[in-house]
């Protein structure tokens, strides 16, 4: 059964009107407007729209990636050179406003570091949704249809997920609608990276297109998460890897070129303040608040961080 407070919080993603009441008999939760019944897995609804094309609810995805055990002895290709630092930053700002609610779009694995460290100080309330059941969350959802109601939570934290979706500014659109008038966002999104978790990973956006998709936010501050030197290991890996086809040979790739080339990854520290880095960012990040004039085009454009020549 669902948390009577966060049962409040929900809304119908098909008719986006309707509460939500528990079905014991039926293991499900039903609309109380349009009658629309959303079936629980492990107690936690699956709350997808009946007519939803990519993620059907009588057969949700499963595409996170499995833990492979090399990835216990082998270096990681990338550095995360922010993100840490970042939301420290945001949850600095929520204690000094009280115990917040937080929306976690796109949860995957992350609720065993991101919650420590979220409530540090203060009992931050953190909900995950994931569209994924492999995912360790409490409601599974499609973004493009987040099924809570208006301004339901004081910050949401999507890191590497808009580049999965088909609609990315649908998906802010629902931030938007979801988060508080001054509420915070933490978002991540990467730029010179290959192809990941397959045919569900569709866009890519330079720091540029990052800032004008959030335009509805102020910005507080944004920059690299990962810089050229990382990118240089993936197209290395992901060159090495476009010469096999097999499971196993390509996690042997993957090994083989992650412990000859991991060292490159460490340069990102010499080039995180370079301005002439962020053209050539394996990844950005963007922490804002919601503001209720968007930022236009014309200050993106003036607030452009990269190389002064081409």
């Amino acid at each position: 059964m669902l948390e009577r407070e966060l049962l409040e919080r929900l809304r119908c993603p098909t008719c986006r009107e309707g509460g939500l009441t528990q079905d014991a008999e039926r293991n499900a939760l039903q609309c109380t407007l349009c009658g629309v019944s959303y079936p629980m897995s492990a107690g936690r609804p699956l709350l997808l729209r009946p007519d939803n094309v990519v993620f059907f609810p009588d057969r949700p995805v499963s595409v996170m990636p499995a833990r492979s055990r090399f990835a216990q002895f082998v270096p990681s290709p990338s550095v995360n050179l922010s993100r840490n630092r970042t939301l420290q930053t945001m949850r600095g700002i929520l204690d000094r406003r009280a115990d917040c609610k937080i929306l976690v779009v796109g949860s995957g694995r992350q609720r065993v570091w991101l919650t420590p460290l979220m409530q540090t100080v203060r009992s931050h309330d953190l909900v995950y949704t994931d569209v994924n059941l492999e995912a360790n969350a409490d409601i599974f959802c499609d973004a493009h249809d987040l099924p809570f109601a208006d301004s339901a939570f004081d910050a949401v934290i999507t890191t590497a997920v808009l580049e999965h979706v088909l609609y990315p500014e649908r998906v802010t659109a629902e931030i938007v609608r979801a988060l508080k008038p001054e509420g915070l966002l933490y978002s991540e999104l990467p730029f010179m990276q290959q192809v990941h978790e397959g045919p569900y990973d569709f866009t890519r956006y330079t720091l540029s297109g990052h800032r004008r998709l959030f335009r509805q936010f102020a910005e507080l501050k944004s920059g690299m998460v990962a810089g050229p030197a990382t990118a240089l290991v993936w197209s290395i890996e992901n060159f090495a890897l476009a010469f096999f086809a097999g499971r196993r040979s390509r996690l042997v790739t993957k090994a083989v070129v992650r412990l000859l080339f991991f060292w490159l990854k460490y340069f990102d520290h010499v080039l995180a303040r370079r301005p002439e880095a962020f053209d050539g960012a394996s990844c950005t990040f963007f922490l804002g608040v919601r503001k209720t004039t968007p930022i236009t085009d014309a200050e993106i454009v003036r607030g452009y961080i990269g190389a002064r020549f081409p």
